[in-house]
């Protein structure tokens, strides 16, 4: 019997049929992982990432000042007037007269479907240190010497925002200008992430760019710099990095050697690596002035030259305030993968910041800015390939199963493909989406692909065409694999580097495809829907108080609780718990996880997988099923962590790395009345 894995989310499910849209309801608990958090920038490193308000004209936030208007005016401080004038149809503090110059500051995350399964369905992002005046703070509760009339707090409001894969806002905090102590270090919470993809979070500090531009500016709000720590919990290795993000080295030491490292994706042919007033000499460590310089590598070629920008400027022959910086070629798919910035002899200032950006091209362009890191990346690639199908043809005839395959990643990729347990009496062939084109090899590794998808959501439609031959068996259950070019050559790159906790074998992604033999053809018509809900938390043997887990609660972001066949077994239970009211170690949370056959046919063999939640342990005895409205019975497939998994399961992570509750359901009628049911566990917080 073959399985294979669902769409999203935290359940797993194995059918012998055709599921149709099978898509999961996704799950935050508010639990905390045991794995090592994922943090930016690292705690040991002396440079730091900053951020400030949108406020200048270089198409970056405000290096130096929140206020660009705050000139000479501002307590005496004579600010460079050349450098603030910015467009006419673009006021300092203003964003939203000149759309095109996008001044935010963005930080990437990626989010895999293997990230998720990790974290147990959901991700959450913190920000430490959110409110400005806080350790992390260039300004640190320095109170500046300007002033406009009575005394007030010199802290500027911020915003921080998570955007999806689609670019919407999915959570927005703003932290208002310090009046209380409280305020000061605060670290907000975002919603959990549930769905793989690119995610971008924003941060923007100042009146002007988070109200609109009125004027006159109020002097007294002039946080020049809101440092924070981007903090994920849950997974060890999760890829995150920086646009257009300021630095500056803040360690009192003679200059060193600083490496900052992106990824480039096959099919790119130039590269524009720009850097930022690079001019970080300290005259007591650098009585001679400026000294550093800097190259790029690529994974083909070291130390090669580029060009350090002077003061307020960019780099390269032609810098300006707002143009400038090295054309890199990038020569075939032997330069596809990680590349390095490495600045040599950046001396210690505590007042000079500068910038780093990276272009696919020539020209600067926001859309085509590839994420900084400051750690090396020991994986890449973010992919998935829909839908499962089930399909019936005859002895010598030809059926193709229609897939896709979804390029989630922040750069190109091609996805590699084969496939695994085809009887050896039926014959398989990828093709093009017409059903005749054979795909081919197009990055000449001996396995047949995609060729190059864009970034972030580049999709190539494609088949599966099977053929059973004389003496075929009745069903045959090819699995699709598909392995990601980029997350392939980084992976190769760390571990021949050395880099520790790198891991060679790529992740891939699955989807099974069914073929059966019968009268006539057709597509399979079976359905099953899953959803999964929070049902108790227990604290000390009583019910968590503040929360109502009987209520019946509809998922916007999902449409598998949509089905008027719950109507049969309401889905009672929360999605997530507020953060408002956390978990504590030692409290006790039952999962239920629903299902429904909605299709016109029974749903065969079928088989659902769930993963204990990292930072949680199962209890035992715990796992229940109940088919219909009969009563709920006790089953005992549970394995304990690291246990081998039995042959074809349905878990996405073979390693089981936290337990494991597989339940076989056997045949799911679709008859109303006896189409619906659920299996319940429950786990104790760490």
């Amino acid at each position: 019997m073959k399985r294979f894995n669902s769409v999203a989310a935290s359940a797993w499910v194995r059918l012998g049929v055709s599921t149709g849209g099978l898509a999961l309801a996704a799950l935050g608990a508010g639990l905390k992982p045991a794995f090592a958090q994922t943090v930016l920038p690292p705690l040991n490193v002396p440079i730091t990432f900053q951020t400030s308000a949108p406020g200048r004209c270089a198409n970056v936030g405000d290096w130096y000042t929140t206020n660009g208007d705050a000139r000479a005016t501002a307590g005496g401080i004579q600010q460079n007037l050349a450098t603030e004038l910015c467009l006419p149809t673009d006021p300092p503090g203003n964003q939203t007269t000149n759309p095109v110059a996008n001044r935010l500051h963005r930080y990437v995350i990626a989010v895999t479907q293997e990230d998720l399964a990790t974290a147990g369905g959901a991700i959450t992002v913190t920000i430490e240190d959110a409110g400005t005046g806080g350790p992390l703070d260039e300004v640190d509760g320095i109170v500046f010497p300007f002033t406009a009339g009575p005394a007030a707090p010199v802290y500027d409001p911020t915003r921080f925002r998570l955007l999806g894969p689609n670019g919407a806002v999915i959570d927005s905090q703003t932290l208002t200008p310090q009046t209380n102590p409280a305020d000061i270090g605060r670290t907000v919470q975002f919603a959990p992430i549930t769905q793989p993809g690119t995610y971008i979070i924003t941060s923007e500090t100042g009146e002007y760019a988070l109200a609109g531009y009125t004027g006159p500016f109020n002097l007294t709000l002039n946080n020049d710099d809101n440092g924070f720590r981007i903090v994920v919990s849950g997974v060890q290795d999760l890829l995150l990095g920086q646009f257009q993000g300021t630095f500056q080295n803040n360690a009192v030491i003679p200059a060193q050697t600083f490496t900052f490292y992106f990824l480039v994706g096959p099919g790119t042919s130039d590269l524009l690596l720009r850097n930022f007033d690079l001019d970080s000499s300290n005259a007591a460590v650098n009585p001679g002035g400026e000294n550093n310089t800097i190259t790029y590598s690529s994974p083909t070629t070291t130390g090669i030259a580029g060009t350090v920008s002077g003061n307020a400027v960019w780099n390269g022959a032609s810098g300006t305030l707002n143009t400038g910086g090295d054309v890199q070629p990038v020569v075939g798919l032997a330069n596809a993968g990680r590349w390095s910035i490495q600045l040599n002899g950046y001396g210690s200032n505590f007042t000079n910041q500068s910038l780093l950006e990276v272009n696919t091209g020539t020209q600067p362009n926001p859309g085509q800015q590839l994420p900084i890191a400051i750690s090396p990346p020991t994986r890449a690639g973010n992919f998935i390939i829909t839908p499962p199908s089930d399909r019936t043809t005859q002895i010598g005839q030809t059926v193709c199963h229609p897939f896709s395959v979804t390029n989630l990643f922040f750069t190109t990729d091609i996805i590699n493909l084969s496939t695994t347990g085809t009887d050896p009496n039926y014959t398989v062939e990828f093709r093009d989406a017409d059903g005749t084109t054979v795909l081919t090899d197009t990055d000449g590794d001996g396995a047949v692909d995609t060729g190059i998808l864009a970034a972030l959501g580049g999709t190539r439609n494609l088949n599966l065409c099977v053929t059973p031959r004389p003496g075929a068996p009745p069903i045959d259950n090819t699995t699709i694999v598909g392995i990601s070019f980029m997350d392939q050559r980084i992976r190769q790159q760390a571990v021949s580097e050395g880099i520790p906790g790198a891991v060679a074998t790529p992740r891939p992604q699955t989807v099974l495809k069914i073929t059966r033999i019968g009268e006539g053809g057709g597509t399979g018509a079976a359905n099953l829907l899953l959803v999964k809900r929070i049902t108790n938390i227990t604290r000390g043997g009583t019910v968590l108080p503040g929360v109502n887990f009987g209520e019946v609660i509809n998922d916007p972001a999902a449409a598998n609780d949509d089905d008027p066949g719950w109507a049969q077994i309401p889905l009672a239970g929360i999605i997530t718990l507020p953060i408002t009211n956390p978990v504590q170690s030692g409290d006790e949370v039952t999962y239920t996880v629903y299902f429904l056959s909605n299709g016109t046919t029974p749903a065969l063999d079928v088989s659902i997988c769930d993963l204990i939640p990292g930072g949680t342990t199962f209890i035992p005895n715990s796992l229940q099923l109940q088919n219909g409205n009969a009563s709920p019975v006790s089953v005992g497939n549970f394995f304990t962590p690291l246990a081998p998994l039995p042959n074809n399961n349905s878990c996405p992570i073979q390693t089981n790395p936290n337990g494991a509750a597989i339940v076989n359901l056997g045949t799911v009628s679709n008859a109303a009345g006896s189409n619906f049911g659920f299996i319940r566990f429950r786990v104790r917080v760490n």
